[in-house]
Formats: C-alpha cells, sequence, structure tokens
C-alpha cells in the first residue's frame, strides 16, 4: 500500500466534524462534536434530531470525497434516554446498541467498565490457554515464563487500565486468571499464598499496574491536547464519583513505595 495513503486520509478527515453541532459539557467553553482516531470516529449529540443531522454532515463529507460508509459496522448507544426515529447513514440504517466495541474498548449504556472487565478475563483466560504446554514445560527456563507473564499475559488482561484501576474488586476477576498461570510456573496449588508467589516472582499484581497507570493518566492526560484533558480539569459536579474525582479521594489515602495499601 501507498504510505501517502493514510497520510491523505488525516488531512482529509480533520475536517469531518467541522459542521457537526456536538454537544454541550458543563464546565467547557466550547462543544465536543467528536472523537477521532485514525479511521475511527465517533460522534456525539444531545438528541435525535441532532443526532441525524450530524449524520448527514457525514454523508454530504463522504460523499464528496467519493467514500463509502459501512454503516453495519457502526452503532447508536444512547445515554439516559430512547431513539424517536431511525437514524440513516448515506441511505443506510444505523442500529442501536447497548454495548459498542471502540479501539478495543468496551463501551457500554451504563457508562461503567463492566464490559471491558469481562472482555479482558475471557482474552486473558484464552491465552493462557494456548500457552499451557509452554508454561508447563520443565525445559523452559523459569525467568521466560515470568516475561511471558509480564510482557504478554498482563498487558492482554490489563488493557484499558487507566479506566478501572484504583479498585482492587474490579481487578479481582482478571487477576484470577492472570494466577492460573502464575500457579503453573511456580508448580503450586490453589491454596497458595499468591502475593507473596507474586512477589517472589516479580510480577505485579493487576491491581498494583492499574492503580499506577491510572495515577499516571491522572497527571500526565491534563497536560495532552485533547478533550480529556479539559474534561478533568472541570470535572462534572455530581453524586456519584468520576473518574478524576475518585482518583482525588483514593489518592489521597495512601501510596508507599508504589504499591498502594488501601483496600478498595
Amino acid at each position: 500500500m501507498c504510505p501517502a495513503s493514510p497520510i491523505l486520509f488525516d488531512f482529509y478527515i480533520n475536517d469531518i466534524f467541522k459542521s457537526v453541532r456536538g454537544v454541550l459539557v458543563p464546565g467547557l467553553t466550547s462543544r465536543i462534536s467528536g472523537l477521532l482516531f485514525d479511521d475511527d470516529a465517533s460522534i456525539l449529540a444531545e438528541s435525535s434530531a441532532d443526532l441525524q443531522d450530524a449524520l448527514n454532515t457525514i454523508t454530504e463529507w463522504s460523499d464528496t470525497w467519493e467514500m463509502a460508509v459501512n454503516a453495519s459496522k457502526c452503532g447508536i448507544m444512547t445515554i439516559s434516554g430512547e431513539l424517536t426515529t431511525d437514524m440513516t447513514l448515506q441511505g443506510q440504517k444505523v442500529n442501536s446498541t447497548d454495548q459498542y466495541t471502540y479501539l478495543g474498548y468496551i463501551m457500554n449504556s451504563k457508562w461503567d467498565v463492566s464490559g471491558t472487565i469481562k472482555n479482558n478475563k475471557n482474552k486473558a483466560r484464552k491465552a493462557v490457554f494456548a500457552a499451557y504446554s509452554f508454561l508447563r514445560r520443565t525445559d523452559v527456563l523459569t525467568a521466560l515464563k515470568i516475561k511471558f507473564i509480564n510482557l504478554v499475559l498482563m498487558p492482554i488482561g490489563c488493557y484499558g487500565e487507566e479506566t478501572f484501576g484504583m479498585s482492587e474488586a474490579r481487578c479481582k476477576p482478571i487477576q484470577s486468571e492472570i494466577d492460573k498461570a502464575i500457579r503453573m510456573v511456580a508448580n503450586v496449588g490453589k491454596s497458595a499464598a499468591m502475593k507473596r508467589i507474586r512477589d517472589e516472582l516479580g510480577i505485579t499484581s493487576v491491581f498494583i499496574r492499574t492503580s499506577t497507570a491510572h495515577e499516571r493518566a491522572y497527571h500526565k492526560w491534563p497536560t495532552s491536547k485533547i478533550w480529556i484533558a479539559d474534561l478533568i480539569k472541570a470535572p462534572m459536579k455530581a453524586r456519584m464519583a468520576t473518574w478524576s474525582t475518585g482518583n482525588d479521594e483514593i489518592t489521597g489515602l495512601s501510596s508507599t513505595g508504589g504499591r498502594w495499601t488501601a483496600k478498595l
């Protein structure tokens, strides 16, 4: 493929949201029309009418640049509301959904991380099963098996870790799958003290890894040049804790040597 193709596409797609109204977020001075990453686009709208207007804008843009949109790969997810009519994009109906995978991350209409936790757990389980013979082999160095866990299994189980860290309960389902691999490496049973074994093998727990990523994102993202920076600086004032306010409450407890001592 010509290397100029994706570069030119990035130039073209930059103005795709130019006429999209978007949504107004309390605390921000401008509206957010949508999100772009590579060739993926996510539109934000406050009503069914606004959404159809936005889809019409995308249709006009696509027709102008002679691009076809595959509506079957698109989905509409409503938050605290219902669609009043069918939505169309380039003459194709766009179906509604309660859950959508965006860049490998599971988004749902409840706006929680349960879908991602379940997805990561299942993927980690499949990876452990696929590596069963490797982890059981006695002629393979333990150091190599540990590297496999740290460099392959952990990234699979912790994908999107910045969003679900700071909670040991949320991390537990994923940790249980990673521990299966650790038990095979250490050749121990289910009654073994896994925290001690992980420490001896040099394997960080899912809770510590995700909490560290969450904390790093909390300090790094406000300096970025994308919407997340503004959203963190102007968090919503709601009864329920948000991603950033929850971080304030938790990190204020204790962090000794990078190991979180609070049980959440």
